[in-house]
C-alpha cells in the first residue's frame, strides 16, 4: 500500500470545481493514445514518437501507477465532472520540495483545466503541512507559464539547461532553460498578474514595418545587428555573445509575462525579414518605460526606428497604461536622437558622464521623453 505521511495514495481522489483527480485506469488508454497523436504534445514532453496504443496502455497501467504505489507521488487523470471524459494529466512529485507537472489533451486546452488541477494539488499538499510546492517549464512553453501564474504560482527565476522533461527507456530526456515557479501556503490563491499588458498576436503595423513579440527564431538575425557601428555606441566594445542573444530571444515571451523587459522584433513587411529590435523596460518608477533599440545594418536609413516608436507609443499609453516613455543616447549618436525626435519625443535634459564607453571613459547621455496625454 502506497502511503505518504500516513495518507493512503492508492485510491486517493481529489475534487475541484470542474475536475476530479483520480488514479489512472486501463480504460483511459485510448484517450491518452488519441491525445498523443497531436505533434504539439511532443514539443515539450519526452515521449515515444510515434506514440502507440501499447505506449498509452503502459502509461496508464504501469508508469502512472508506480508513484502512488511507492509513496513518491500522486499521478492523476483529470476527469471533467459531468461528462466523465479524460481531459489531461497532473502529477505531484513528493519529497523535498514537491513539484507539479501536467498536460492537457489538445481538444480540452484553453479552459483552465491545468490551472485548476495545480491549485487542487497545491492545496492538498499544504493540508499535509508541506511548506512549498514548485512548478517548472521550458522558457518557451508560454501556455505552461500562464498556467502557473493562473494557479497563483510566483516566478522565481530561470535555470539554464535543466531537465524540462524526464525521458525513460529509449526516449532521451529533454533539456533546456527552465522557468521556475512556486507557491507557499500563505501566498494568495488568485491569479498572478502579467508583467506587461498582452500585445496583439498579429503585432502592430503601419504597412511598412510590423512590431511583434520577439521569437526564438529571431536570434540569428538579431546577432547580426551587433556590427562595428553598434559596438561603437555600446558599452563594452564587444558584440553580444551569440548564446546570450539566443537565450534572450527564447525567453522573450516569458519575460513579457514575468519580467521587467518587453522585447519586440521589427519586421520588414515587404520581405518578412527581421529588421531590428526594440525593448521596453521598466526602470523602476511605476508606469515609466525606458526604450532601447537597434536596427539591422541592411535596413538602416529607412526610418524604421521612428516607425517603431510611433507604433509602440499608442499601445504603451492606451493599453499598457504607461504614463511616460523615455530613452537616451550618447552625445554624438545623432541618428538615434533624430529618430526619437521624428517620433515626437521631446528633449528631456542631459545626464553628465552616465554611459560607459568601450575604452572605460563615460559619455554624457542626451535624454528624450514622451508623455501620455492623459497624464500631461
Amino acid at each position: 500500500m502506497g502511503q505518504f505521511r500516513g495518507v493512503d495514495l492508492d485510491d486517493l481522489e481529489l475534487v475541484g470545481d470542474r475536475l476530479v483527480l483520480r488514479p489512472w485506469q486501463s480504460d483511459d488508454a485510448a484517450r491518452v493514445h488519441k491525445a498523443m497523436q497531436d505533434q504539439r504534445m511532443h514539443q515539450f514532453l519526452a515521449l515515444p514518437n510515434p506514440y502507440t496504443a501499447v505506449d498509452a496502455r503502459r502509461f496508464v497501467t504501469e508508469i502512472a501507477t508506480i508513484p502512488r504505489a511507492d509513496g513518491t507521488g500522486l499521478d492523476c487523470a483529470l476527469i471533467e465532472r459531468g461528462t466523465g471524459r479524460v481531459v489531461g494529466s497532473a502529477s505531484l512529485r513528493l519529497g523535498g520540495d514537491p513539484e507539479i507537472g501536467y498536460w492537457v489533451a489538445p481538444d480540452a486546452q484553453g479552459h483552465g483545466f491545468a490551472a485548476e488541477a495545480s491549485r487542487v494539488l497545491a492545496e492538498w499538499a499544504f493540508e499535509l503541512d508541506m511548506p512549498r510546492v514548485r512548478l517548472a517549464c521550458d522558457v518557451r512553453n508560454l501556455a505552461s507559464a500562464r498556467t502557473a501564474l493562473a494557479a497563483g504560482f510566483r516566478f522565481e527565476g530561470v535555470t539554464r539547461n535543466g531537465v524540462t522533461s524526464p525521458g525513460g527507456g529509449w526516449v532521451p530526456e529533454r533539456r533546456g532553460d527552465l522557468a521556475r515557479f512556486a507557491r507557499l501556503p500563505a501566498d494568495p490563491t488568485c491569479r498572478v498578474p502579467y508583467a506587461f499588458a498582452p500585445f496583439p498576436e498579429e503585432g502592430l503595423t503601419d504597412g511598412v514595418l510590423r512590431l511583434r513579440v520577439m521569437e526564438a527564431d529571431d536570434a540569428a538575425t538579431l546577432s547580426e545587428t551587433d556590427d562595428d557601428l553598434t559596438v561603437k555606441w555600446g558599452f563594452t566594445g564587444q558584440p553580444s555573445p551569440p548564446d546570450d542573444v539566443r537565450r534572450n530571444a527564447a525567453r522573450a515571451g516569458l519575460d513579457w509575462l514575468v519580467g521587467t523587459t518587453a522585447s519586440l522584433s521589427m519586421v520588414d513587411v515587404a520581405t518578412g525579414a527581421v529588421a531590428g529590435s526594440l525593448r521596453l523596460r521598466k526602470p523602476g518608477p511605476p508606469q515609466v518605460g525606458g526604450i532601447g533599440y537597434v536596427v539591422h545594418p541592411a535596413f538602416r536609413g529607412r526610418g524604421y526606428t521612428t516607425r517603431a516608436l510611433r507604433l509602440l507609443a499608442p499601445w504603451a499609453f492606451d493599453v499598457a497604461d504607461f504614463a511616460r516613455l523615455e530613452l537616451g543616447a550618447k552625445v554624438g549618436n545623432d541618428a538615434s536622437l533624430r529618430a526619437a525626435a521624428a517620433a515626437g519625443f521631446e528633449p528631456d535634459g542631459v545626464r553628465r558622464r552616465r554611459l560607459r564607453n568601450p575604452d572605460g571613459s563615460f559619455s554624457d547621455e542626451v535624454r528624450y521623453a514622451l508623455i501620455n496625454p492623459r497624464y500631461a
